[in-house]
């Protein structure tokens, strides 16, 4: 074998090597592993490989040409379009007679005629939906012009109804979104009752709207503050659809008073 540090040849059994005074390997077959002259690493460079002439980089499945590819993405992305704007006007929509009925409150206690004028809206003295007439107690009512059906019964999609005095001032201005009943009129489902006997006087509408997590589908204005109404339901112990009426209330600075929860029963056997 050879010195590992000189490299000059030494006996198998030798321990220091006589030309460099090295300490050697006894073991000769293990030194002969340890020392062996490696084999260079092979050639690491990525191989590349070239795309032969007429080869598609990507093959599509039988059948699918790029053309009807690019006819498939066109037509996802009209629906697209349509879905997105239906969603934007119907947001729109909802969110102008919400405003309008804000912009109304502010003038409670005011004579009627001159919160109109100031409202820039036209306000009816009787809706166009006999439906909302009959559930509605109201003076006059602003109100969409699209409608929607809500338990067989054709309603505005949203209408600000006001109550007026003697002396025709504002009393009450209610925001009635008809839209958000459109799919069920009991409301959203629950999986229990919501718990509002956690919040006491002075609790922030911050917390509660975490708890009541839904979508009202009515606002009362007065000149004590807003009462807003959400509808839902549950599953009763009997396994039975036990839809509620729950009322929320927050003074004039918007800080939470009270609440009311009604159970709705069938009224016929």
């Amino acid at each position: 074998m050879n010195c590992p540090k000189c490299g000059k040849h030494v006996g198998d059994h030798d321990a220091i090597c006589p030309e460099c005074g090295a300490e050697l390997f006894i073991d000769t077959a293990l030194a002969d592993k340890l020392f062996e002259k490696k084999s260079e690493p092979f050639n690491a460079e990525p191989i590349i490989k070239e795309r032969k002439k007429g080869e598609k980089r990507n093959k599509l499945p039988k059948g699918l040409s790029s053309k009807k590819v690019r006819l498939i993405l066109i037509a996802a992305a009209a629906v697209a379009v349509i879905i997105i704007a239906a969603v934007i006007i119907i947001s729109i929509s909802s969110s102008e007679g919400e405003k309008l009925a804000e912009n109304a409150s502010d003038f409670i206690g005011a004579d009627f005629e001159i919160a109109e004028k100031k409202l820039d809206a036209k306000f009816k003295k009787e809706s166009a939906y006999k439906g909302l007439t009959n559930v509605i107690q109201y003076n006059r009512a602003a109100e969409s012009d699209e409608s929607v059906r809500v338990d067989g019964v054709t309603y505005p999609e949203w209408a600000v109804l006001i109550t007026t005095d003697e002396e025709n001032r504002i009393l009450t201005v209610k925001y009635a979104d008809f839209e958000i009943l459109k799919d069920d009129i009991n409301g959203v489902k629950k999986d229990r009752v919501v718990n509002m006997d956690k919040f006491r006087s002075g609790s922030s509408k911050k917390d509660v709207d975490k708890e009541v997590d839904m979508d009202f589908y009515s606002a009362t204005y007065t000149k004590d503050g807003v009462s807003y109404s959400y509808r839902y339901w549950y599953e009763n112990d009997s396994g039975d659809k036990q839809p509620v009426v729950l009322a929320v209330n927050y003074d004039s600075d918007g800080q939470y008073v009270s609440y009311s929860s009604v159970l709705v029963y069938h009224q016929y056997m």
